[in-house]
This record gives structure tokens, C-alpha cells and sequence, in this order.
């Protein structure tokens, strides 16, 4: 715009009405002028969505915090914040609800944080929060420990109640690092330790991190190439009645026949395989082979037998869970009802109104559905009494042998009870556990007492068991373990 001071003289000068009509707009445009800037500006340095700083505004007072720093002698900590299971949010609510949920989750960063301190969106579900004046390693554990908390807590969007945890990492100038792009990796690689080690937590950095995360993302190589070579095989866990000792099912458990490494447990890859996406696959063939070998038991003269597979959370939230689950059992010709599928309890509890019609779709199939690792901390008897479900896995650390723990565990099966809903005891390992349950009236019982899993050419043993009946689906009574 011109320079339009002269004009602004002269027009007052006048005197006139029409001078006066002049001054005043040449003022509101400049106004104008002024405001658009402004709002350029701010467009320029902060986040669309959020309002809170972007990446370039994060950046530009990082430089500044880290030159008062070094002036002073003081420290300056910068952590990298991301949503865990951000993705099932929009998934499930859509993306909409997600993006309310991230403003919700930037305003109370933003309300938890000091003066001076600053937190950014830096992208997706990602924000980064840069602290000047830390003084200690406590000072950031207690920081971190209040950010969990705060992220933890349920955010109301429309009718939805919605729950998000979040993964932390830090470092802090000048000991990790002398500029911002620095600070920002090394945060990042300390959030995918918390975020490896299931998440809602947080790890301070430290230089180890850098080859951890290489590992991390050659293991996910690895991943790849095992998934389209097919390097995966099941093993199955046998569950008895508590009462009779029969043969109830079999709990189908990956493990991958790596051809340099041997056998891979699962808790050395499932982690890395739902962070990438690679569970999908690895699901789906775990479902279409334990509905092939149930089958074949049924063909041989086990008729009543049970087969389970776990649903991961990506699994459970995807649209196609329902059509995949119909293809496994009718490729394998097994009759629903003999499918059992294991979710856990945070997975359901995570959005309890969003799982609600998923668990109906399910048994609109005629599949059983059991809630696992029940009494987490999650679970809510509101939602218990109406979820669709067949059964809960007791949490294993309910028998470990604690007296509060056995409490619990008589709170939960008589909770259970109540709602007559079938109870199954997992990782049980002594006889003092069995016998616990035993006397809690617990319905079922798995873990190393009765076996660890095994491959399906050694399950024979377990199959005499569940002996053939006599034309009519009964099985006769079998010996006990």
C-alpha cells in the first residue's frame, strides 16, 4: 500500500466533511492493513489446527532458549510427546472427532505448562514442549509423570468418551545435544523406547537409544521379508475344565521360524509388528491356519473342541475384521461357534462405546468372544453387564500369590459370577493357584501348570482328552491332568 500520510495532511486540512470521511477511511484501512499482517503471521507460526506454535516458531525460540542458556549456565529440556494408537481413533470415530481430540489434547499441554515454556504441534499426533531452567533428571521425571497424567484422562467429544495415553521422551541441552534438530531426534528416539515398552510412559534419552532404534527399524525389515516368505508357525496352549479336567481349547500363539535365529518369541516382535502394520498380515494368516488345524481336530473325533485366536488392536478397529473372520472359517469349513476370539481389555476399554458394535458384528458371526487380561485396570461394570461377551481371562497377576491381589481376584470372579459370565484363569503355574481358583469356583484354567505351548504335532497327547462322543457333539468324560 502507498504512503498515504501527505494525502492525510492535506484532506485534514480541508476541514471538510469529506476530508474528514477521507481521514477516517485511510485510517480503517490501514487498520485492515495492520490485522492482516498480523493474522499472516500468526498463520505462518502457528498450527492451523491447534493454535499452539508450529515447528518453525518451536525452532526459533529453541535458538533463543539455547543462547540465554549458554549465557547463564542453566539447562534447557526439550521433550517429544506422540498419542499412542492415535490412528484407531479416526478410525473409529473418524477423522473429525481426531481432530477434536488433538485440540483438546494441545489445550491442556498448553494449560499444564509454565510461562516460558512453550509447546508446538510438530506434526500429526506428534507435539514437541521446550522447557528452559530444568535443573535435574527429577525435575523431568516429575514434568513427564504430570504429562501422562494429564493425556490420560478422558476427553468428552460429542456423545463420545474418549481415551488417549501418550509416549515421552526427553533430552536436554546442552549434555544431548547443541541444536534444536538434535534435541528434537534424540526426544524422538526416547519416545520410542516408552512407546516400545507399551506405551503411556516416558524415557529420558540416553546415546544407547541411537542403535536401540536402528535395531527397531532393521527388526521391521526383517518383519517384512518374514511376512512375504510366510516364516511363521503356531503353537498352541491347552485350557481345561477346573471341574471335570477335560480338554476345553486350544489358545493359537505365533512364533516366527526366523531362518538365522531359530524360533522368535512373540514378545520380541509383536510389538514391532503392530507399531508398522505388519500385525494385519500376521492376523490374518494366524486366523485362516488355527481355523484349518480346528478343522482337522473336529475331522479326527474332536468335535467339541475350542479354538482361540488374540485380536490385536488394529485388528479389532479395522472395517474388513468382520469379512476376514467369515473367509477364515468358511475356507477352513469350521463352524463359528468354535471360534474364540481373544481381545484385551484395554483394547475394548480404550473407546467402550466404539467396541460395542464391533463385539456385536462378532457374534452376529456366532463366534465366542472372551475379554483377556481382565482386572488390568480398565474395565467398568456398566459396560461388562452390556458388552456381548463369553468369557474373561483372569489378569495373571491376580493369582501370583499377593494377598491384595488374591482379593481382587475374589472380587473379580464374584463380579463375574454375578453376571454370569464364564471366568478362565491364565498363567497359572502352580498348584497353589489352581487350587485358589479352584475354590473361587473359577470355570477354566491355562497356563505352564497344565502346559506351555506347544507345536500342533505334539497336541495329540492333549486330544485324548476330549474324547469322540457318541454321534450326538458330547464328549465322553476323559482322564484327568
Amino acid at each position: 500500500m502507498f504512503d498515504c500520510q501527505p494525502w492525510t495532511l492535506v484532506i485534514a486540512a480541508s476541514g471538510t466533511a469529506v476530508g474528514m470521511f477521507f481521514v477516517w477511511l485511510l485510517h480503517r484501512e490501514r487498520k485492515r492493513h495492520a490485522a492482516a499482517v498480523a493474522e499472516v503471521r500468526r498463520l505462518a507460526f502457528h498450527d492451523a489446527l491447534t493454535d499452539v506454535p508450529n515447528r518453525l516458531l518451536f525452532m526459533d525460540r529453541a535458538s533463543i532458549a539455547f543462547a540465554h542458556a549458554r549465557r547463564s549456565g542453566t539447562n534447557v529440556a526439550v521433550l517429544f510427546l506422540d498419542l499412542d494408537r492415535f490412528k484407531t481413533v479416526n478410525d473409529t470415530f473418524g477423522h473429525n472427532v481426531g481432530d477434536e481430540v488433538l485440540r483438546g489434547i494441545a489445550t491442556r499441554l498448553r494449560d499444564h505448562l509454565r510461562e516460558g515454556d512453550t509447546v508446538a504441534r510438530i506434526g500429526g499426533d506428534e507435539f514437541a514442549l521446550l522447557m528452559p531452567g530444568i535443573h535435574n533428571a527429577d525435575n523431568l521425571v516429575k514434568i513427564a509423570s504430570k504429562l501422562n497424567e494429564v493425556v490420560r484422562l478422558p476427553l468428552r467429544v460429542g456423545n463420545h468418551e474418549i481415551f488417549v495415553s501418550a509416549s515421552v521422551g526427553m533430552s536436554v541441552y546442552p549434555e544431548d545435544g547443541r541444536d534444536a534438530e538434535s534435541l528434537l531426534r534424540n526426544s524422538d528416539s526416547a519416545m520410542y523406547v516408552a512407546k516400545e515398552r507399551g506405551g503411556d510412559s516416558f524415557q529420558i534419552y540416553s546415546p544407547s537409544m541411537e542403535r536401540d532404534a536402528r535395531k527397531a527399524q532393521e527388526l521391521e525389515t526383517r518383519l517384512r521379508v518374514a511376512v512375504a516368505r510366510q516364516e511363521f508357525v503356531l503353537h498352541y496352549q491347552p485350557r481345561i475344565d477346573m471341574e471335570t479336567r477335560r480338554l476345553v481349547s486350544f489358545e493359537a500363539l505365533v512364533r516366527w521360524n526366523d531362518p538365522d535365529r531359530g524360533v522368535v518369541m512373540p514378545a520380541d516382535f509383536i510389538h514391532a509388528a503392530e507399531v508398522s502394520g505388519l500385525i494385519v498380515p500376521i492376523g490374518h494368516w494366524v486366523l485362516r491356519t488355527a481355523c484349518r488345524q480346528a478343522a482337522s481336530w473336529h475331522s479326527d473325533g474332536c468335535r467339541d473342541l475350542f479354538v482361540s485366536v488374540n485380536l490385536s488392536p488394529r485388528q479389532f478397529h479395522r472395517q474388513d475384521l468382520v469379512p476376514a473372520i467369515r473367509e477364515a472359517l468358511e475356507a477352513a469349513g469350521l463352524d463359528p461357534q468354535y471360534l474364540e476370539l481373544e481381545i484385551d481389555e484395554s483394547c475394548v476399554m480404550m473407546n467402550a462405546e466404539g467396541s460395542m458394535p464391533i463385539l456385536e458384528d462378532l457374534k452376529a458371526i456366532g463366534v465366542r468372544v472372551l475379554i483377556s487380561h481382565f482386572g488390568s485396570g480398565y474395565s467398568s461394570l456398566k459396560y461388562l453387564r452390556r458388552f456381548p461377551i463369553d468369557g474373561l481371562k483372569l489378569e495373571r497377576s491376580f493369582i501370583s500369590g499377593d494377598v491384595d491381589d488374591r482379593s481382587l481376584a475374589r472380587a473379580a470372579l464374584g463380579m463375574a459370577k454375578a453376571l454370569h459370565i464364564k471366568v478362565i484363569g491364565e498363567g497359572v503355574e502352580t498348584q497353589e493357584a489352581a487350587d485358589f481358583l479352584r475354590a473361587q469356583s473359577c470355570d477354566d484354567m491355562q497356563g505352564y501348570l497344565v502346559s506351555a505351548p506347544v507345536p500342533p504335532e505334539e497336541c495329540h497327547r492333549f486330544l485324548t482328552l476330549l474324547r469322540p462322543g457318541d454321534g450326538d457333539g458330547k464328549t465322553a468324560k476323559g482322564p484327568s491332568l
